[in-house]
């Protein structure tokens, strides 16, 4: 009714100049900047995208799914996989979905009928948006400072710990499943390795409460490389500033303290 109302006193005064000049300062104006981003998303659907970064959601993430952004040059397409690269996307797979997958090379030894075959040709991206934020990759010195993120994985106590790491590249790849293909966006990941001890990765903590600390100490080590350097875009949590630290005074030892930057995400 109150609509209603305002569209009756609206038509009857449309000859009143004031009135249209006055209407003008109240109309909708187009998103711009970084906002923009978001028009063509609805909440319940950027919702759904946060739930599952934060681990919030029951289902398998594949890295087929939605993601309110897109892959971003430089861009090479149909770039063959090094064979341990290779190797790890078939264990992705196999995890993901929990089918069997093999290489190329594989399926001719493989005893099972009809096997899923991966191909090891991908697209491979320096950069990626997700909504408003670029995330970069080694492959991009330009941005490289965006390609220190963050990601949360479950452990085998079922506890979630958060891991950083640096995107050596982003890609996607198309595989065929039972009665369709799918186009999955995923990350190509080194993870840093924790410092030894407990004390040292929350250095910076409050009364011995680690919920305090939001700044951690890792070294500067990458892990060996397995099968969780090939993750979903999608889990993806944030970035963060990755800054030297030294502790120790007679025998000095050169740490990575890693910043969080929050995400810059709207809804």
């Amino acid at each position: 009714m109150q609509h209603w109302r305002v569209d009756n006193l609206i038509s009857c005064h449309s000859n009143n100049l004031k009135l249209t000049e006055g209407l003008k300062l109240v109309k909708p104006r187009p998103t711009t900047g970084s906002l923009a981003a978001y028009d063509n998303f609805q909440a319940d659907e950027l919702h759904r995208f946060m739930l599952i970064y934060n681990l919030e959601v029951e289902d398998t993430i594949t890295g087929c799914e939605w993601f309110p952004g897109e892959m971003m040059p430089p861009r090479k397409l149909q770039v063959n996989l090094p064979d341990e690269i290779y190797n790890l996307l078939v264990e992705y797979y196999k995890n993901a979905y929990g089918l069997e997958f093999v290489t190329i090379a594989g399926s001719i030894r493989s005893r099972r009928n009809n096997p899923i075959v991966v191909r090891p040709q991908v697209n491979q991206f320096g950069r990626i948006r997700i909504g408003a934020e670029i995330f970069g990759s080694s492959n991009t010195p330009r941005y490289i400072k965006n390609s220190f993120i963050l990601a949360k994985f479950i452990q085998n106590d079922d506890s979630i710990e958060v891991f950083p790491g640096q995107v050596q590249y982003f890609f996607e790849h198309e595989v065929n499943l039972p009665g369709k293909k799918e186009m999955h966006q995923l990350a190509y990941v080194k993870w840093f390795m924790p410092v030894p001890d407990h004390r040292k990765r929350f250095h910076f903590q409050i009364n011995n409460d680690i919920k305090s600390c939001n700044v951690e100490i890792w070294t500067k080590d990458f892990c060996n490389i397995d099968r969780d350097c090939i993750i979903p875009v999608h889990n993806i949590l944030s970035r963060f500033i990755p800054s030297e630290y030294v502790i120790g005074r007679r025998n000095p030892i050169i740490y990575m303290a890693v910043i969080p930057i929050g995400r810059k995400y709207h809804i």
